[in-house]
C-alpha cells in the first residue's frame, strides 16, 4: 500500500462534516448515532490499553478479564491480560478508524438509512468483540490447564 492509495482512502474524509449540526432534530439524532457507534471501539481501545499498561495485579472477581482458566494462577492471569490487551487495543484501534470513516458519511444519508447503518455498525462491533473474546479464551485454554499450569509442549 503506497501513499497515493492511502490518500485516496482519506480524500473523502471531511473533519467539518464529522461535527453534526445541533440546531435540528436530525442533528441530535446524528450525534446520538455517532456516539453509539464510536463508544464501543473507544472503550475496547481503552480497556485494551489498560490491560497492557496497568492490568489488575492479581486474580479477583471485580476487575479484569475474568475467565476460569485465567483465574487459576497468577501466570495465567498475567498471560490472559497481556493477550487481551493486545487483541482489544488492536481491534479497538482498527474499529475506531473504520467507524469514524463510516460516521463521516452519516450527514449524506437520509435518517432511516443512517439508523440502519448505525445498527449494522453496532452489530459488527458486537460480533467482532465476541469473536475476539472467544479467541482469547481458546488461546488461554490451549496454553494453560484447568489448574493454571502451562501445558507441556510434548503433549
Amino acid at each position: 500500500m503506497n501513499l497515493n492509495s492511502l490518500m485516496a482512502i482519506f480524500s473523502d474524509f471531511d473533519l467539518a462534516a464529522f461535527l453534526p449540526e445541533l440546531n435540528t432534530l436530525l442533528g441530535w439524532v446524528e450525534t446520538l448515532l455517532r456516539l453509539a457507534v464510536m463508544a464501543g471501539p473507544l472503550l475496547l481501545l481503552l480497556f485494551g490499553l489498560i490491560y497492557l499498561l496497568k492490568p489488575p495485579a492479581e486474580a479477583n472477581y471485580a476487575l479484569g478479564y475474568r475467565f476460569w482458566w485465567s483465574m487459576a494462577s497468577l501466570d495465567a492471569w498475567r498471560f490472559t491480560h497481556r493477550l487481551a490487551g493486545y487483541v482489544w487495543s488492536g481491534l479497538g484501534l482498527l474499529l475506531t478508524v473504520i467507524m469514524a470513516l463510516i460516521c463521516n458519511g452519516f450527514r449524506r444519508m437520509d435518517p432511516m438509512t443512517m439508523v440502519w447503518a448505525a445498527a449494522k455498525c453496532l452489530g459488527w462491533e458486537l460480533a467482532l468483540t465476541l469473536i475476539a473474546c472467544l479467541a482469547i479464551d481458546i488461546t488461554v485454554v490451549a496454553v494453560f490447564d484447568r489448574s493454571g499450569f502451562r501445558r507441556n509442549e510434548n503433549g
